[in-house]
């Protein structure tokens, strides 16, 4: 395992609707040493997931960096910052195995159009959609 740190990491949303951004992380700065073992526990919608998701480039920082193994990933895709994910429940569909949990995502995975991956990544990025 490697060393995980976050600087100066900051995460909001943009409003919707007429409402205020929503500032969910603000200013995180940690370190995970290599072999340390980290617990992240809070109320719902305080930024545990968010933290996580920004770690695994699912999710983009407003501001700060995240490093891993002292080296830079913010600004790198998921597939190139050699970190998994897990979510908390094992059991997506309990009659299956954990290898058919895994695999049954691998195939829905499938290969997406240009049109696609840009429909997704406005989504992802803007308030607006594109139907």
């Amino acid at each position: 395992m490697a060393e995980v740190e976050f600087q100066n990491l900051r995460k909001q949303y943009p409003p919707r609707r007429g409402a205020a951004a929503v500032e969910v992380l603000r200013g995180i700065d940690l370190q995970i040493k290599d072999g340390e073992f980290l617990l992240l526990v809070g109320p719902s919608g305080c930024g545990k997931s968010t933290l996580l998701r920004l770690l695994a480039g699912l999710e983009t920082p407003s501001a700060g960096e995240v490093l891993v193994g002292g080296r830079t990933v913010t600004n790198l895709p998921p597939s190139r910052r050699d970190v998994a994910m897990v979510f908390q429940s094992y059991a997506l569909y309990p009659h299956l195995s954990v290898a058919q949990n895994i695999a049954f995502g691998l195939r829905r995975s499938g290969h997406r159009g240009w049109q696609q991956q840009l429909r997704d990544w406005l989504a992802r990025n803007t308030a607006f959609s594109i139907r």
